[in-house]
């Protein structure tokens, strides 16, 4: 039987001997070590995921929060209000299992997934990144230009059967 009980170890914050200093240590030290592992363990199931475009789905639309402008000189983002947004309104339309870039002249896209990305593309330098994170998917859109390149970034929404 130890000299002292469990609770007395959690309770009485001031160590009446180097026993108990060393046994407070260790039970912390492995309540952070739980923590840390059950934390690594959370994030290793929130690892992003490709994203399936159901059999249905009629397009994949959203409108965009954020816009970055490159250029060789400097590199701009900004937080788009709503008329910025509308304007720069994603819409892909889906035909027969076929993706269109209905926002960018009806394109035609090309489907493929790499790890936990799925890409539409019409050409080099313009793309649609889509990832899965728990239920939601999170876009980028992505069109090179002759100057520079303009990125938008977004949450999308899949619609079935419209």
């Amino acid at each position: 039987m130890l000299p002292w009980s469990f609770t007395e170890v959690l309770v009485d914050i001031r160590p009446r001997t180097l026993s108990q200093l060393i046994v407070r240590a260790v039970v912390a030290a492995v309540v952070c070590v739980g923590f840390a592992l059950h934390a690594k363990a959370t994030q290793e199931t929130r690892r992003p995921q490709p994203v399936e475009v159901p059999a249905g789905a009629t397009s994949l639309e959203r409108i965009p929060t954020v816009r970055i402008d490159s250029a060789e000189e400097n590199t701009t983002r900004r937080v788009l209000d709503r008329a910025e947004a509308a304007k720069a309104r994603l819409t892909v339309r889906v035909v027969d299992g076929q993706f269109f870039w209905t926002s960018r002249d009806n394109r035609p896209l090309h489907l493929n997934s790499s790890d936990e990305f799925t890409y539409l593309s019409s050409e080099p330098g313009q793309y649609i990144r889509l990832t899965r994170l728990d239920d939601r998917i999170s876009y980028v859109e992505h069109v090179d230009l002759t100057s520079g390149s303009v990125t938008w970034f977004g949450e999308l929404r899949i619609v079935v059967g419209k």
